[in-house]
């Protein structure tokens, strides 16, 4: 049988390096709106941390946020289109998440479970000491992780 104990003691000794995706996919706050529903579709993601000029996380923009912001219609044939010249209408530096709650590669997996259920993330954003973004995980990849 296995402990509680044992499994609390590999969360917190596995480091997020080894669980986060990684190069993470990034938009920057003076990008197009409709680059975010661009990334969001063709990477198949649901978060995209967002750059400053210097390549550093000032904030985070979601798949959820996008439905929220802008619907998209249904096309006949079952997909869906969402209209650019509208999308281009906002302005991601306002519409983002600014300063999201990011952790470190060397920070414990148990850190990200403890963190994502406490506030109810959807993902949180890996960076290093200049805020730079090293990797991203999400719920799906910290089960992945666990379940493979």
């Amino acid at each position: 049988m296995i402990k509680k104990s044992d499994i609390k003691q590999f969360l917190l000794d596995t480091k997020l390096r080894d669980v986060m995706v990684s190069p993470v996919i990034t938009v920057r706050q003076t990008d197009d709106f409709a680059l975010v529903q661009e990334k969001i579709a063709l990477y198949d993601i649901r978060h995209l941390p967002v750059l400053d000029e210097t390549g550093s996380v000032v904030g985070l923009i979601s798949q959820r946020d996008l439905y929220q912001i802008h619907s998209p219609r249904k096309l006949e044939e079952g997909g869906w289109y969402y209209d650019k010249e509208a999308l281009n209408q906002f302005m991601l530096a306002k519409l983002m998440v600014p300063k999201p709650f990011t952790l470190k590669p060397d920070n414990s997996l148990f850190d990200a479970i403890d963190a994502t259920i406490r506030f109810k993330f959807g993902c949180i954003p890996i960076v290093d000491d200049y805020l730079k973004p090293c990797g991203i995980v999400t719920r799906d990849r910290m089960l992945s992780f666990l379940t493979s």
